[in-house]
């Protein structure tokens, strides 16, 4: 998209509003809401409001990133926000709102159409990631005793290029009893009640089950599109392709931005003062590391003075160790992601990357300890014992890297944290002290038992 060129037509003094309102307007409202965090407050208010159609305005506000979402609303008349809200999709209405605070919140919401209003304070409720949070109230819904003939009668009148091709057939308490295709409808005799022609079984999510699972559920079942119901069956809604889609993308990106220690969400759309906010408190982790490895060298001078050579190993054992630990960490954070690792499983994964990780030591940790052991002395000067203490430290220190990579995520979900987080600053740091820690420790063991 050419940014340059909108941010150089909006300076143009000499350019008039009408052709101005034109450009903007021939450009996609979706791109533009995607570089909408590279201009400035004063000129993403002026873009929105250049844009001559409410629904782009919704496509804008609704795509763009939060920081300049939230400067939009602030300078938007709260009575057509709500307005602008309100004839939004109810589901995508609710992720805007729920950016609110509670007293602005309750405000919109006054000025919102009562039905909207309360469809919307409905599905507040339920966690943003959630099936409850996701889905949507409007959804076709047929009785269990309504003929064929009148079900197809009201699909033509009301056909249009929104219309969903799953119905879902329901008893006198909403309880959900089956569901059919259109072409189940289409093959159906008329005078065939709703109950006759459903499909034997209905794939279902309950409105609390994290998006990770519905779009597991989608993909076993091949469906685009699920329905949410509570524990006694009431269908609330369903859930479509994609609004999980759009879940799951922002759930990686905060995994991945989180593994690195950066802004969970929008981190290129964060001004410079926020990204190091964001930031700072990882690279404090990290100093804090840095110091305690000083001090554990500190602890070795004596070992590191007499055996010089083994120094020129140290980066080699970390980093072999760290790797291992975040290859760990990572398979076992992206399974539980995914859900492919469950309770019934979660043990043998955990020790099979365990043994991974430990068998892949013992390799380069034999590979690297002959190659020194049989070239030290002519390439360092140093004693072939050197190839015995590098191999040896590979090999704990790798294992040890192992089990911590692996084990880490599984501690932080007992404690309901985010295992995302386990991945990223934290296990790097640990691996580094403790991989120092042991190559050191086991370099001082065998050097002074020879």
């Amino acid at each position: 998209m050419p940014v340059d060129k909108i941010k150089n037509s909006l300076k143009d003094e000499n350019i008039n509003e009408a052709d101005l309102a034109a450009f903007i307007n021939e450009l996609d409202p979706f791109e533009i809401a995607r570089r909408l965090n590279e201009f400035s407050t004063e000129d993403k208010v002026r873009i929105f409001h250049l844009l001559n159609d409410d629904s782009k305005r919704q496509v804008l506000l609704y795509e763009t990133d939060i920081d300049s979402r939230m400067e939009i609303q602030e300078t938007l008349d709260k009575n057509y926000l709500a307005n602008l809200l309100d004839e939004m999709a109810e589901d995508e209405a609710t992720d805007i709102i729920q950016e609110l605070s509670d007293e602005t919140q309750e405000e919109i919401l006054s000025k919102m159409e009562k039905q909207d209003a309360e469809v919307i304070k409905d599905l507040i409720q339920y966690g943003e990631e959630t099936a409850g949070g996701l889905m949507t109230p409007e959804f076709n819904k047929v009785s269990w005793n309504q003929p064929a003939a009148e079900i197809f009668t009201k699909v033509r009148q009301e056909s249009s290029s929104d219309t969903q091709p799953y119905f879902y057939v329901v008893d006198n308490q909403d309880k959900l009893l089956g569901f059919f295709k259109l072409r189940d409808l289409l093959n159906a005799p008329a005078s065939a009640s709703a109950k006759e022609f459903i499909r034997p079984e209905t794939p279902k999510v309950d409105i609390n089950d994290p998006c990770e699972k519905v779009a597991n559920v989608m993909s076993q079942e091949h469906l685009s599109i699920l329905p949410v119901v509570d524990e006694e069956n009431v269908i609330h809604g369903v859930v479509t392709f994609d609004d999980v889609i759009r879940v799951m993308e922002d759930i990686a990106s905060e995994d991945i931005y989180t593994m690195v220690g950066t802004a969970k969400v929008d981190p290129f759309a964060k001004k410079t003062g926020s990204k190091i906010i964001a930031r700072a408190p990882w690279l404090f982790t990290t100093f804090i590391g840095g110091i305690i490895s000083a001090w554990v060298l500190g602890a070795f001078d004596s070992t590191l003075t007499e055996f010089a050579a083994i120094i020129l190993f140290i980066p080699f054992v970390i980093g072999l160790a760290g790797n291992v630990g975040i290859q760990g960490a990572t398979v076992i954070v992206r399974g539980l992601a995914t859900g492919d690792i469950q309770e019934d499983n979660i043990a043998h994964i955990v020790k099979n990357e365990i043994l991974v990780g430990i068998l892949n030591g013992t390799i380069f940790g034999v590979l690297c300890g002959t190659l020194i052991g049989l070239t030290g002395e002519v390439l360092l000067k140093a004693d072939p014992l050197l190839g015995v203490v590098v191999g040896t430290g590979i090999i704990l220190a790798v294992s040890l890297a192992s089990l911590v990579g692996s084990l880490t995520p599984i501690l932080f979900i007992n404690l309901d944290i985010d295992p995302a987080i386990s991945t990223g600053p934290i296990i790097t740091v640990a691996n580094d002290i403790l991989g120092l820690a042991v190559y050191l420790v086991t370099a001082k063991i065998i050097l002074s038992a020879f």
